[in-house]
């Protein structure tokens, strides 16, 4: 597992953002990136709307994060755990409410 900086481009969905990931040697790779280990309501729900937009009063676009990815989702999308001052941005959204585990 590495350990990468990433900046916030814009939130999709309670578990998906767009990523611009800092490769290193001055390469990025841009992507819709799954969250890890969560799953936020659909967005065609109340509740789905409310976790988007926890997630983006949460997430300030344009600033670096610390993020670790495991792998490719079925969808070919990096899967990736969030974390700003080394604290889990997806464990906070399970313990505020705005997702589950997964």
């Amino acid at each position: 597992m590495y350990q990468y900086k990433a900046t916030i481009n814009r939130v999709v969905d309670g578990d998906t953002v767009n990523l611009t990931i800092d490769l290193g040697f001055r390469l990025t790779y841009t992507a819709n990136c799954r969250l890890a280990g969560i799953n936020a309501p659909e967005m065609n729900t109340p509740e789905g709307k409310a976790s988007k937009e926890w997630l983006m009063g949460y997430l300030m676009p344009g600033l670096a994060y610390d993020i670790t990815s495991t792998g490719l989702d079925k969808y070919g999308r990096p899967i990736v755990e969030l974390f700003f001052n080394k604290m889990s941005i997806n464990q906070k959204m399970v313990e505020e409410g705005y997702a589950a585990k997964y």
